[in-house]
């Protein structure tokens, strides 16, 4: 709906999409102010077509503070550590499919002047060759990445060798459980689990204590909803979120409907943050298998379920369930390195079944050298579903 009236949502009448169209088009434009004032970014389109976010300086500041003051595991700001970091810059160092026009991307092109003498950014492609050493001899005190890259450095975290890696942080991707033991065992470092998206990329902040994210309730409303957008009480999952962004005055953003299951915190955290917490982010809605019930009803099985299966195999790196027909699943794994014999198949599908895969759905078990992302979107998809809700 937005793209469909996009010229009449913006607050700017000088703003057009046409002209947002011919300006992303041309990638020397990545970092420069449109109309020397807006930022100019685009979503992934994982989700549907495109959608171009606008924002104005104030709103890009904003990210910056919140990500300064709140997006730490270990150092406030102040002038102590200020001091410090105008001795030894932080080192941050930021894993990406490639530069781009998305909005996680584009933000960091934006960095105040001013933050020069106090931060290093460097971006890092997942697709180059000598990736792993080109990490190492940066030595990053902070390393951003999704997921799924995260989980595959991981594997070469001796080969890294991070003498000075203060903290971690996930973005754009589900973490799950497993992921994270397995990424803070490698590196000794706590992993902050960002949630946010294109149209509200400051939504919150990974908790460095108990996980999950607190949302900076200050500057964003996030409200988890079920299918009729009824709230859904903390402890419970929702279908979905409506996010309202508070910062951007130039293209609104006010209970805007995202397809993300998440479930809201019922107990304080040990880190002393008073913001409300998401505890658990189980992935998108849309992430989910349709499968015709004993009644004939459609009805959706989230990922989550093939999450937990797979985790509990304790052998799998990275997997991808693919829904190929109402009755049939091809499930792709990837085994750790060095890992031996074969995966016991029924054990497998006899867990998917007690989480609740009727008998009548078939699922077929391969293993595969290697699972990448999405070429297009650079964003890893696990759950991928060619039969379309009624």
């Amino acid at each position: 709906m937005l793209r469909e009236h996009f010229d009449d949502v913006l607050t700017d009448p000088l703003l057009k999409r046409e002209d947002l169209s011919d300006f992303v088009r041309y990638p020397a434009n990545l970092g420069t102010w449109y109309r020397s004032r807006y930022t100019v970014s685009h979503t992934s389109g994982s989700q549907g077509p495109p959608l171009f976010i606008v924002q104005d300086r104030a709103a890009i500041e904003l990210l910056f503070s919140l990500m300064s003051a709140r997006a730490n595991a270990g150092t406030k700001p102040g002038p102590l550590e200020g001091l410090r970091r105008l001795r030894e810059p932080a080192r941050v160092a930021v894993v990406a499919l490639h530069r781009g026009f998305y909005p996680s991307a584009a933000a960091f092109e934006f960095m105040a002047a001013e933050t020069a003498p106090f931060t290093n950014v460097q971006w890092f492609s997942v697709a180059e060759a000598g990736l792993v050493p080109r990490l190492a001899d940066f030595q990053p005190h902070s390393l951003v990445a999704y997921a799924s890259v995260l989980e595959g450095l991981a594997l070469e975290a001796e080969r890294l060798g991070f003498r000075h890696l203060r903290q971690i942080a996930n973005s754009s991707e589900q973490l799950t459980p497993r992921a994270r033991r397995r990424i803070e065992a490698a590196f000794g470092v706590t992993v902050m689990d960002h949630y946010g998206m294109g149209e509200c990329l400051f939504l919150s902040d990974g908790c460095p204590t108990d996980g999950g994210a607190h949302v900076n309730a200050d500057w964003a409303i996030l409200e988890n909803v079920d299918d009729d957008h009824r709230p859904v009480p903390p402890g419970e999952p929702g279908r979905k979120v409506l996010v309202t962004n508070l910062a951007n005055r130039v293209q609104p953003f006010i209970r805007y409907e995202v397809p993300d299951r998440i479930v809201m915190a019922t107990e304080p955290c040990r880190c002393g943050s008073r913001l409300p917490r998401i505890g658990r982010i189980e992935g998108r809605s849309a992430e989910a298998v349709w499968i015709t019930s004993a009644d004939g009803r459609q009805r959706p099985l989230p990922g989550v379920l093939f999450h937990d299966a797979i985790d509990h195999l304790g052998r799998v790196r990275e997997w991808r369930a693919t829904q190929t027909a109402a009755d049939r699943i091809r499930l792709e794994l990837e085994l750790l390195p060095g890992g031996r014999g074969a995966i016991d198949v029924p054990a497998l599908v006899a867990r998917l079944r007690s989480s609740g895969l009727p008998e009548r759905v078939q699922v077929e078990v391969e293993t595969v050298p290697g699972l990448g992302p999405d070429p297009r979107t650079g964003k890893f998809r696990r759950v991928i579903s060619h039969v379309a809700p009624a």
